[in-house]
């Protein structure tokens, strides 16, 4: 098999100086501050219990999927008549909110720990038009503060109570959040609202929302399909799966390895007949080159894919997201 030809983001940027240019950001974005893993096992809730088993056995690590099946099986329970069963659900449930509090206490990074390099990170998505992430941290959040054109959609919203919303399509949106994220809340209405709050104190405006029963909105199933099944039953989720696929110009893919459990991601990026190019972000020399390629390719060859869609591949150590040496000559100019 012949040798992958691997380019630098800066070429990469240069040979698409006059196109449109979208950016996909994966886990790898913020995996150097946040672990998805880290909520779960941070939370305190023990291996080996039945409340941890609960997560197994519902193939999720979304604590909201996993509260609403408690509250459930409390109904059945007090509809028979076993107001003990239903109590244990209920406070099972009760300590499944404490421990998403706790988890995401202990495992987000504050604002001020990464304010200094947020500059490197401005400069990076401010080559694009368009971004859409898989990631339900607060990283993007924070970072777009400074960068006034990057919309989210909620730009028509009402402000009410700390939280502006609803979502709109009219909008202006250039940011779409495809696995939902830990600013993001459902209002009575099943509309998506945003928490709103400086860069300082959001964390804690989220764990009040939380402590009052409203539990963010995120995408955490253990498999493509379920993870489609959640995104259809969220307007908004559905929406940005959509848009998704009506991207045009040239792709670029950073910090996700085009897994299995992401399939409709793909699904929707290679289906699209308007796309022309995907530049795929890779990690030399540990990631197999040709498997990724392969990986790629598969999805490529679907039926109902377009295989028009050019991909090459980018060192991503040439992407300098958060490049301390970026950002201290941003804030020097």
């Amino acid at each position: 098999m012949s040798k992958t030809k691997i380019i630098s983001f800066k070429e990469a940027i240069e040979a698409t100086e006059e196109k449109n240019r979208t950016l996909l950001l994966g886990n790898g974005f913020s995996i150097k501050f946040f672990s998805y893993d880290d909520l779960l096992i941070a939370s305190g809730i023990e291996e080996g219990t039945s409340l941890r088993e609960l997560f197994s056995i519902l193939d999720t690590k979304d604590f909201e999927h996993v509260i609403r099946s408690l509250e459930d099986a409390a109904l059945v329970a007090d509809a028979y008549d076993d107001k003990d069963m239903a109590s244990n659900f209920k406070s099972d449930a009760n300590q499944l909110r404490k421990g998403l509090i706790h988890a995401i206490n202990e495992t987000h990074p504050e604002y001020n720990e990464i304010d200094d390099i947020i500059p490197s990170c401005e400069a990076f998505i401010s080559n694009f038009k368009k971004i859409f992430t898989l990631n339900y941290d607060l990283l993007l959040y924070w970072v777009r503060l400074n960068i006034p054109q990057f919309h989210d959609g909620f730009g028509k919203g009402i402000r009410n109570n700390g939280f502006i919303g609803p979502f709109t399509k009219g909008a202006y949106c250039e940011i779409y959040n495809l696995h939902g994220g830990l600013h993001l809340f459902k209002n009575n209405l099943n509309e998506i609202e945003k928490r709103l709050a400086s860069g300082d104190d959001l964390i804690s405006r989220i764990t009040e929302t939380i402590e009052e029963s409203r539990l963010p909105l995120y995408v955490a199933e253990g498999t493509s399909k379920k993870k489609l099944a959640k995104i259809n039953s969220v307007p908004y989720l559905r929406h940005c799966l959509e848009e998704l696929g009506n991207i045009t110009g040239t792709l670029f893919i950073y910090g996700h390895s085009a897994s299995e459990n992401d399939k409709h991601i793909y699904k929707a990026i290679f289906e699209s007949k308007v796309l022309q190019k995907v530049y795929f972000c890779i990690h030399r020399p540990t990631t197999n080159v040709n498997k990724i390629k392969g990986v790629l390719e598969n999805y490529k060859s679907d039926p109902l894919a377009n295989d028009k869609i050019k991909i090459e591949f980018i060192d991503a150590e040439s992407v300098k997201v958060w490049d301390v040496d970026i950002a201290n000559e941003k804030e020097e100019e």
